[in-house]
């Protein structure tokens, strides 16, 4: 009996002491439990004294199909990036090179001074100059400095179209072709040789005369006179020294056709038709041909020089202004 009590006793004992950790244990959990529970559900004060309720976060679940079996998740789509397209440069815009050629006309050339005014209200550049009988005082002087009221005070100098020499000092006296701003070239035909020559170096007030000699405003100057539709030649000319727009300026147009000279018939008057024709129609290496029409003015009108500038710039006013947006000027 004593010592089944005591046996008794031992495993009580035992007991006690396996309980008790276990016991101590699962308050442990418990507890550790609870303070977690209150960490997370226990509302924020706000400062106004409300209190913030926690937002509950959830796990992304992963998508199921309509069997309700797991699918793979999706990638999203990688953007399209545009191709990069090269900027293209603005296209160069070319200043044309102008050349001019001035028809002869004797007293009616006065009329190019007008056509002059035009142009330099324009601003056209120009690159070279050429010349026909009295267009070729025009261009020269023109070429020196590019200024239509020099042109006018340097002919208004002009008394009388026969005499070629004093002319020629008075506007040119001791000024060469080298000194001019852009090339220029007039061309003179001699009748011993029966040859066209294209004057364009020396000095001017001795080369001059070969070019502004035609009858019957003057007489043959040593056995030379004015060539006046030589205009092909006379625009490749220019073409050769870089001109890549070449303009006539024609103050031979008429409208109403008449004789230049007294004598309809007259060897003369033959030359002063047969010149205005040649530039009337379309020419060979000319881009455009400006017509001033001057009816009612004689080739040796020069008493109304005035006038005549004032038409030259009068007519030719809409088509410098055409041909300026044609070139883009």
């Amino acid at each position: 009996m004593e010592r089944i009590s005591t046996a008794k006793a031992k495993n009580q004992a035992t007991n006690k002491n396996t309980k008790f950790p276990l016991l101590v244990s699962l308050v442990t959990v418990l507890f550790v439990v609870g303070c977690a529970t209150s960490r997370t559900t226990k509302p924020t004060p706000k400062k106004d004294g409300t209190t913030k309720t926690p937002v509950e976060v959830t796990q992304p679940t992963t998508p199921t199909d309509e069997s309700g079996d797991e699918t793979s998740e999706v990638e999203p789509e990688t953007p399209v990036t545009p191709p990069i397209v090269a900027e293209q440069p603005a296209p160069i815009r070319t200043v044309p090179r102008i050349g001019i050629i001035f028809s002869g006309g004797g007293a009616k050339a006065w009329a190019h001074i007008g056509v002059l005014k035009e142009i330099e209200k324009a601003k056209w550049p120009v690159h070279a100059v050429a010349g026909f009988e009295w267009g070729s005082a025009v261009a020269a002087i023109y070429g020196m400095n590019f200024s239509s009221n020099e042109v006018e005070w340097e002919l208004s100098k002009v008394r009388d179209l026969a005499n070629l020499d004093e002319s020629s000092k008075a506007m040119f006296d001791n000024k060469s072709v080298a000194e001019l701003k852009v090339p220029f070239v007039c061309p003179s035909l001699n009748v011993a040789q029966q040859s066209v020559f294209m004057l364009n170096r020396g000095q001017l007030n001795k080369l001059m005369p070969f070019c502004l000699a035609q009858p019957p405003l003057s007489k043959p100057y040593s056995q030379s006179v004015a060539e006046m539709d030589h205009i092909e030649a006379l625009a490749q000319h220019l073409r050769s020294t870089g001109a890549n727009k070449v303009i006539l300026i024609n103050v031979l147009a008429q409208k109403t056709k008449r004789s230049f000279t007294a004598d309809y018939l007259s060897a003369e008057n033959i030359l002063w038709v047969k010149s205005a024709a040649a530039m009337s129609k379309a020419i060979a290496g000319v881009d455009d041909i400006i017509q001033i029409n001057l009816d009612s003015y004689g080739i040796n009108d020069l008493g109304k020089k005035r006038e005549i500038i004032a038409k030259g710039s009068e007519l030719s006013y809409n088509e410098i202004r055409k041909l300026t947006s044609q070139y883009g000027l």
